[in-house]
């Protein structure tokens, strides 16, 4: 049941956006809301807290919500309730009618990851993240990521079917991340947030009642975290009804961007005073300036009003930024064993020419503008920093050549001992130049590379300024200075061929000693690329979205002269499931290790090198135990059979492609119609990270015996293969 409290029509409607109060010095607090990864905090809060203190505004609070919301969840009471909750379930729908609801079948699928869990796991599991000897295990650190996985169904069975994917959420599902209408209505925004309702009221409502903030900023940097983002707004509005309630960060941008209705945005952010599409400082800067002075907020740069829909983005120097606030954050708190920095010494890219790319602040560009932060204020950031850990990712879209030897210098140069990684270009003059060996003096221990293909005909068209031919000489460079190369890269670029799309896994095979991880996805179309303002260059059709999508993240597109439509797709049915395995070496994916430039993976490069993982003795025990496997009798003939995501995703394409409704509402007959389960029996394994196998009949998987055991081990590793 919701417990929204209606809005007054004239925050809605009101033409005069409100003006600052005049107050002094003002009091703000800046919200990192749920969901994301929290493992490491994102690094825009201290950026903005570091400008807005040079600025004199020194009044502040910043709040991790993410991380604070999974504490929460994770004390052992509440998460022995999500156990018992799920085994209530499990219990309720076997009681209940066969078949059951297709919504049914999948929670009851969700209530196994239960079995095999105690209500100490959650916290246990967290505990082995922060251990600087059991996070370098590999079998014990398996354990903890396996609860991970059992914990994300458990939240799972109070969301909307389908919603939440790990620490994040799916863009469609039960409920539209790309709809306006369901952005905009507090009963959907709702049921996303309902797992973390305890903690919302509970302690963030105590950190609310602090004090009267003048103003309460939200930064969405992800799509995962605008549902709940919105519905803390409307919690935080109930509770400071004068309180400024300020939207910003990456998220928010791209709602403003790929939405055309201005009235719909403010709809989304109904509960907000005020949005910031593009980078925050100099705008939190102008409002709390506004606030303190009384001013119109019209007034301010990059900032919209109900007035004013359509600011001017600027893009501000960084040569002349304050530094990041590091100390706003509690760093023993994230799940890590030490502290992984974030900081961005470039923003924008200098490359700047990619086709499909279609990102962050751009505006007649790919992204945003390339601007440079001198290296000697670089290196000062970093000693800052540095007071809090030593490892740093450097949160950059693409460094210049130039810029990079000559930050990696001053780093190999510097009694610093920062161990580092980053995003670059695959330039082909780091083996004439002997950048690795320069990288490595400098601490790097990893890099990530876009990729993209192994043809060159489909990298000529994306315009990514790279011959194929030379990435074997760059990843040499690399490889034979200890760095780790990561790479990532899509098939489905319009006019792409099953062979040019085999020749991207193909390189990966060919050159597998050169590169440690590697993810490849599926080409989305989005509106703001070259490819979507050019259609005809590309050979290709811009088609219209479901009507229910009018945030327009992705667009279909037709293959010109073809009926055949492309629509978002998580797979590329082309590509033999063999070969999707062999980039795969390791079982985990972000937040954890094997993941691409996640936060844990760094971890692993500084203390194992390139080959992340350490050499491990054949079946090694983990030290400590999370999680059992335990055998499960089931009271349906099959578990196989049943209603899953995978089918709830499969409606969710049809009804797009069909253009059909895709919002909440629209699930509901499909989800209330009958499931596929029988009467009858069945056994199922359920293994550590919570995938089921379903058991021959007739044999005793559970007995404590050689046979038993053998068995066990062949139906798991089958499983996991």
């Amino acid at each position: 049941m919701s417990v929204f409290v209606p809005l007054e029509p004239s925050r809605l409607n009101s033409p005069a956006p409100r003006s600052g109060q005049g107050t002094g010095d003002v009091p703000y607090l800046l919200v990192n809301p749920p969901v994301t990864d929290p493992t490491t905090p994102y690094h825009s809060i201290p950026y903005l807290v570091g400008a807005a203190r040079a600025a004199g505004h020194g009044t502040y609070a910043c709040v991790d919500a993410n991380l604070d919301a999974f504490a929460h969840l994770s004390r052992p009471d509440r998460f022995g309730a999500a156990i018992d909750r799920a085994r209530r379930l499990r219990a309720a729908i076997e009681a209940g009618p066969v078949p059951p609801t297709r919504h049914d079948e999948i929670r009851y699928r969700m209530t196994l990851a239960a079995e095999g869990l105690t209500p100490t796991s959650a916290r246990d599991a967290i505990a082995v993240f922060k251990d600087p000897d059991l996070f370098y295990h590999p079998p014990t650190y398996a354990q903890a990521v396996a609860v991970m996985a059992r914990w994300w169904d458990l939240i799972a069975l109070e969301m909307p079917p389908g919603a939440l994917d790990g620490f994040s959420m799916r863009a469609k599902s039960t409920v539209n991340l790309c709809s306006t209408a369901d952005m905009s209505d507090p009963d959907v925004v709702a049921s996303v947030a309902r797992p973390f309702e305890g903690y919302l009221a509970e302690e963030f409502g105590a950190r609310l009642r602090e004090r009267p903030w003048g103003l309460v900023g939200l930064s969405v940097n992800y799509t995962s975290q605008l549902p709940v983002a919105l519905r803390m707004a409307r919690l935080i509005r109930e509770a400071l009804p004068d309180t400024v309630i300020v939207f910003g960060g990456t998220e928010v941008g791209d709602v403003v961007k790929y939405t055309e209705d201005r009235d719909r945005v403010w709809q989304v952010f109904q509960d907000a005073d005020l949005i910031v599409p593009g980078e925050g400082e100099t705008a939190l800067i102008g409002i709390l300036d506004a606030i303190r002075d009384g001013t119109d907020f019209d007034r301010i740069g990059g900032v919209m009003t109900r007035t004013r829909p359509d600011p001017l983005i600027a893009y501000g120097s960084v040569a002349t930024l304050a530094g990041p606030a590091y100390d706003v954050w509690e760093w023993d708190r994230y799940w890590s064993p030490e502290p992984v920095i974030l900081y961005s010494p470039t923003r924008g890219c200098y490359w700047n020419k990619c086709t499909f790319c279609d990102y962050g602040l751009n505006t007649d560009r790919p992204t945003s503008p390339s601007r440079e932060r001198p290296v000697a204020a670089v290196l000062e950031d970093l000693r800052e920093a540095t007071r809090f850990g030593r490892t740093v990712y450097f949160a950059v879209d693409a460094m210049s050549p130039r810029y990079l030897r000559t930050l990696a210098a001053a780093l190999a140069a510097s009694p610093m001992e920062v161990r580092w990684s980053a995003e670059l270009r695959l330039e082909r003059t780091f083996p004439k130049r002997s950048v690795g060996e320069l990288l490595a003096a400098s601490g790097c221990v990893a890099v990530s590379f876009g990729y993209e293909s192994g043809a060159q005909r489909i990298l000529d068209l994306i315009d990514k300024g790279v011959q194929i031919a030379n990435v074997p000489g760059v990843l040499t460079e690399l490889a034979r200075n200890g760095i780790a190369a990561q790479m990532m890269g899509f098939t489905g670029f319009p006019t792409e061929s099953e062979t040019e799309a085999l020749a991207t896994y193909e390189f990966l095979q060919d050159h597998e000693k050169l590169w440690t991880t590697a993810g490849i996805g599926v080409f989305n179309l989005t509106p703001g690329s070259i490819v979507a303002k050019d259609p005809d260059r590309f050979g290709i059709e811009l088609l219209a979205p479901s009507a229910s999508d009018d945030i327009k993240r992705y667009l279909p597109w037709r293959k010109a002269g073809t009926q055949e439509d492309c629509w978002p797709e998580a797979a590329d049915p082309r590509i033999p499931q063999e070969y999707i395995a062999s980039t795969r070496r390791v079982s985990f994916d972000r937040p954890f290790v094997g993941g691409i430039d996640s936060a844990h993976s760094l971890l692993y490069y500084a203390r194992y090198g390139r080959e992340l993982l350490p050499e491990a003795a054949p079946n090694e025990p983990p030290r400590v135990r999370l999680v059992e496997e335990p055998v499960l009798n089931l009271r349906f003939d099959s578990f196989d059979g049943l209603t899953g995501v995978d089918d709830l995703m499969t409606e969710v394409g049809r009804r797009s492609r069909q253009r059909l409704a895709t919002t909440a509402s629209a699930y509901d007959a499909w989800l209330e119609g009958a499931g596929s389960a029988g009467p009858g029996s069945c056994a199922v394994l359920v293994l550590a990270h919570g995938d089921i196998v379903q058991l021959p009949p007739g044999v005793d998987f559970s007995a404590d015996s050689p046979l038993g055991r053998a068995l066990r081990l062949m139906v798991t590793s089958q499983a996991r293969i």
